[in-house]
């Protein structure tokens, strides 16, 4: 008696929310290979439906849209990141070392993925609006990134409680360096015909200029 293939059965019945959700992640993942193979013009969600081995209007009960597909895509990468980026200074106590440190690691896991990357984080349209998900959110303030931003202002608000008078917000400083870091990942990517610095090197510098410089002033000020 030939064996039973448990993911035909889940393509004809996915009635629980256990099995539902095992379907959207067999498309969120075939979404992925086919993103990563082609690029955004190549995928469709009939094409990604068949990736995954469902009928091609299966995909439709789980995504409204490409769009919407995207969103779930780019979201389970920042969920990876900000997971690897946890795992990383997780066994760092020192408040300066761990900013440090997960400065370095997120530029090590961006340079690593870059088309991860250019892909949460393309270039923007300066005349349309930015893409929304089904519920009506910009990217920029879907959960996986709020989650992922609040491990930046966690990590750096640690360091700005070792400060006897700090001279500015952790919340500034954070957003400070996040711009800074992640706009020095991008630029020399965006401009390869340059001879640029090792950007390891470029990033290390910043995160360290910064912090030397806030840990200075606020020991200056608390005299």
């Amino acid at each position: 008696m030939p064996l039973r293939d448990p993911k035909h059965d889940l393509r004809r019945r996915a009635r629980s929310q256990e099995d539902k959700a095992l379907v959207r992640e067999d498309f969120i993942a075939a979404g992925r290979r086919l993103l990563a193979a082609e690029g955004a013009a190549g995928v469709s969600l009939r094409r990604v439906a068949a990736e995954a081995g469902y009928a091609p209007g299966s995909i439709y009960q789980y995504f409204h849209d490409q769009q919407d597909l995207f969103f779930h895509i780019r979201g389970r990468d920042m969920d990876s990141a900000t997971e690897h980026l946890r795992q990383a200074i997780a066994r760092t106590r020192d408040p300066a070392r761990r900013v440090h440190k997960l400065f370095m690691a997120t530029t090590d896991h961006w340079l690593a993925h870059m088309e991860e990357f250019l892909e949460i984080f393309p270039a923007p349209s300066l005349r349309e609006p930015p893409p929304l998900d089904s519920e009506g959110r910009p990217f920029g303030r879907s959960r996986a990134v709020v989650d992922s931003l609040q491990l930046y202002y966690d990590t750096v608000d640690a360091f700005f409680a070792t400060l006897p008078r700090p001279p500015l917000s952790s919340r500034l400083a954070a957003d400070t360096l996040l711009a800074s870091v992640f706009g020095t990942i991008a630029f020399p990517c965006m401009t390869r015909t340059m001879a640029w610095s090792d950007t390891r090197a470029m990033v290390s510098q910043l995160v360290e200029a910064m912090l030397a410089q806030w840990a200075a002033k606020g020991a200056a000020r608390a005299r």
